[in-house]
């Protein structure tokens, strides 16, 4: 698996996994890779994953950064801010439908954050 170390002005070096290949992409030969960097808050990472992605989806580092970017590409960062704002306030009234599922989603992210 790649890792890119990449350095935005001010921040720490980033270290996620790139996300290629068939599965994510299909067997297609194309002739254009598009890389975007798109910073995101954990809040952020974890509504793209909750209630889309399912256990098997995020296990490992790639997978995880693959089903977030998947989750951006289809429904973009405005929907990924109101399904964050959305999960803080269920959270908060104690109305989430899956506690434990988000749970799993924020440890994933912040195992992957921490490596």
């Amino acid at each position: 698996m790649e890792r890119t170390n990449d350095q935005i002005p001010g921040d720490a070096p980033l270290a996620l996994p790139v996300v290629r290949g068939p599965q994510w992409f299909g067997r297609e030969v194309r002739p254009f890779v598009l890389r975007v960097e798109v910073p995101l808050t954990v809040e952020q990472m974890v509504a793209a994953l909750y209630d889309i992605a399912q256990q098997d989806e995020i296990s490992s580092d790639e997978d995880l950064c693959g089903s977030v970017a998947v989750t951006l590409l289809i429904e973009g960062l405005p929907r990924v801010d109101e399904r964050a704002a959305r999960l803080a306030r269920d959270e908060q009234r104690g109305g989430v439908e899956s506690p434990e599922y988000l749970a799993l989603c924020r440890q994933r992210v912040a195992a992957l954050l921490a490596g």
